[in-house]
């Protein structure tokens, strides 16, 4: 399936759901030095589309849908910003609800690669830090491990997806 046409049925589906700031509890989440232009890319905010009082479970603050030219696919970034403590299970299930959402979301035919980020404030704390490394999130039955960046970093996202061989 043709990316452009993939990315357009996705921006179709956020509609009015987009992103508008990139912001939660004083976390920010900054676009600065993404590759992809803003003409090829969307961020939904997952609170606008699954308002948190009905979610079922958990969910993850932000995806972000991008064309990724070097590569030839569609990449899907589910986000979480945590400003205080990073629990890794709870960022794991969270992460892996946007992954599930992504999933719903994107066309089948869609060469489309998945990388899970947690931004986060302050330091992880080593038992954390090392939980976090273990976990996996699934995506079309391929495993991704979490990438991590801190919140309020001018390029944040670019940072953490600079770290994945899937960005």
């Amino acid at each position: 399936m043709n990316l452009h046409k993939a990315l357009e049925k996705i921006r179709q589906w956020v509609g009015d759901r987009k992103a508008k700031s990139y912001t939660r509890k004083g976390c920010k989440l900054s676009l600065a030095n993404l590759k992809s232009k803003p003409a090829n890319r969307v961020v939904l905010d997952v609170d606008r589309a699954y308002p948190p009082g009905k979610a079922k479970k958990n969910q993850c603050d932000f995806i972000l849908f991008h064309i990724d030219d070097a590569q030839k696919c569609l990449v899907s970034v589910p986000i979480e910003l945590k400003r205080g403590d990073v629990d890794a299970s709870d960022v794991e299930v969270q992460l892996q609800a946007g992954a599930d959402i992504a999933d719903k979301i994107a066309p089948k035919g869609a060469n489309i690669n998945l990388v899970p980020i947690l931004v986060h404030g302050g330091s992880l704390h080593k038992i954390q830090r090392n939980k976090l490394r273990k976990c996996i999130v699934i995506f079309r039955g391929e495993e991704s491990k979490i990438n991590t960046t801190r919140c309020g970093h001018k390029g944040n996202l670019a940072a953490a997806l600079s770290k994945s061989t899937k960005r």
